[in-house]
This record gives structure tokens, sequence and C-alpha cells, in this order.
């Protein structure tokens, strides 16, 4: 009896032992809240799933996908998620000023190449100066980097038109070609296909502002409550995220995208000419003072942020060698 006890309480102390290391080694879980599922410069969080890339760094990662970043922001803002992915830095300023618990783990785009606006081919619309003060210009929703964008390619322009918040790329590109806004927003490859087709012009292309190409304005944000318990799962999950980014650019990554995005290799290839993998790094966070400005000017903010306010906004976990 006495040696039965003994087995037993071996066998519960095994059993425990194995139950611990298992909780021990238990994937992070990680919620992200992703912008406009099927663009490019989305997908990278889908590529860390099916690459492995969030497995090797012991992470259960559950992807929500939002119509936009300012979705995205709302939703970290919330709780809902842990993570959003591709939100505007503007709106994270304004959000930030008011209270809200939010806090930047990475620059996400610097410049705005990966950005144009076109009219329908038989537009008389040439370029933004022909733009006249009853002409609609997009952009996806306040406070969005495209929102960023195009005030400052108006300023630029010195045009008058009017901003007009239409949402995602797609529920852009069917307002202009319905003819119920006059110019429209994308981000390639999306819009590539109509444009080799010649259904749509460019007429305008985000660096053309000068002071916008080495300005972040987008940035990947987190739950500042999350951020504090769990940086070390922050600093992994930018890690992959990182991965991510340099298979998308390789031969094998556009490839894959083919696929996920349903659309020609030549179209994707194009991607690396309008947003190259550099600007992408999470690092530096760059034009703070002109986001902070223009902020100021689109009344989302009375006054610039402290060196202090923007050192405990600004918390980048992981920071890539790029060249």
């Amino acid at each position: 009896m006495k040696f039965a006890a003994k087995v037993l309480v071996s066998a519960a102390a095994l059993a425990a032992s194995v139950s611990l290391a298992a909780t021990s080694f238990a994937a992070d879980k990680v919620r992200i809240a992703g912008s406009q599922q099927g663009n490019w410069s989305t997908a990278m969080p889908v590529w860390g799933q099916t690459q492995g890339f969030f497995k090797a760094e012991n992470l259960d990662v559950e992807v929500v996908w939002t119509a936009g970043g300012s979705d995205a922001q709302q939703a970290i803002i919330s709780g809902a998620a842990d993570v959003a992915l591709q939100t505007g830095t503007l709106g994270v300023i304004a959000a930030y000023v008011k209270g809200a618990p939010i806090r930047v783990i990475g620059a996400s785009m610097t410049g705005s190449g990966g950005l144009f606006w076109y009219v329908k081919a038989a537009s008389p619309i040439k370029t933004l100066k022909d733009a006249g003060p009853n002409t609609t210009v997009a952009f996806s929703r306040p406070g969005s980097s495209t929102n960023l964008v195009a005030a400052a390619l108006l300023k630029h322009h010195n045009s008058p038109a009017k901003l007009v918040s239409a949402g995602s790329v797609t529920a852009t590109m069917t307002q202009v070609m319905s003819g119920q806004i006059d110019i429209g927003w994308t981000s390639p490859p999306t819009g590539l296909d109509k444009l080799k087709a010649g259904e749509i012009r460019v007429v305008a292309e985000g660096d053309e502002v000068p002071s916008v190409r080495e300005q972040t304005i987008r940035v990947h944000a987190a739950n500042a409550n999350w951020m504090k318990k769990n940086p070390d799962v922050a600093l992994r999950l930018m890690r992959a995220l990182w991965k991510a980014h340099e298979y998308a650019y390789t031969q094998k990554g556009m490839e894959e995208y083919v696929k996920y995005g349903k659309l020609p290799i030549e179209l994707v290839e194009q991607v690396a000419k309008y947003a190259p993998l550099k600007a992408h790094s999470f690092w530096p966070v760059g034009g703070m003072d002109q986001t902070m400005q223009e902020a100021i000017e689109a009344k989302r903010i009375k006054k610039p942020l402290t060196k202090a306010q923007l050192d405990d906004l600004i918390q980048v976990v992981y920071k890539p060698n790029v060249k």
C-alpha cells in the first residue's frame, strides 16, 4: 500500500511538473488590429503567420481586420486589441493628448511614396492645380496618414479643393468611378491594374511634398497598459513583423502576394518603386515637429507635445538594421 501510495504521489508530481512546463512554454497571445485587409503594406501579419515568424517568437497572434487605421486605433484604445498596425501618426498624437492609453512602438511608413491620388481617365483634371473649390479630394478617415498627406498636397499646390473622408481604397475607387468623388486615393498595388488599363490617371503622388519625404505618416501603436505589462512580448512581435517585411520584398514573398492580392506579378513588383523596404523601417519616427504643427492647424491638438510627452508617447521596442 505504501509503495502504491508513493507511485500515485510520484505520478501526481510528474503530471504537475509537465503541466507547469507546458504553461511556462505556452505561446504568448497577442491581439492585432490590422487595417484594410488585402493591401500590400498591411499584409505583414499574414506573412508572420504563414511563414512561421510569429511561431518562432513563441507568439499566438490573432488578427482582426478593420476598415482602416483609425478603426484599428480605436480597437487598442478600447482594449479590444493589443496592437494596431498601420495607423495615422496625426490621429495617434491627438488621441494621446486626450489621455488615451496609446503608445507608438514603431514607425510604419516614413515618406508617402506608397500613396497616390488619381482621377478617372476622362476627367479634365490633370494635376491638383486644376482642382477648384468644388473639387472633392479623398482621404480615408480623419487623423489617418492619407488625411495628413492629402492636406499637405493641397497646401503645397495652393489648391482650394475640398477634402472628403471616403474610407478604404476599394470604397474610394467605387466612389471615383461612379462620379461621387473627383479625386481618389490609393496605396499600391491596389489601383495599378486600372492605371495600366488606362481607366485612371495619377494627378499627385504623396512625395511631391518635400517635407513629407522624411515624415513618418503612419505608425504601429499599442495599448499603453498592455505595453507596460508585456514589453518582451512587444519586442518579439515587432521582431517577427520585421522578418515579415523582409520576406515580402523577396521574389518568393512577391509571388505569395500574387495569390493573396490576386494581382499579376508585374504589378506586385512595382510596389518596391513606390514604397521600398527602408520606408517601412520601425526607426526613426521622423518629422514629429511637422506632424504636430499639422495637428494644430487641423485643430486636433492645441499645442505641441513637450519632450517629456514625446518620450512617453514614442517607445520603439525594436530597431531593425536597414540600409
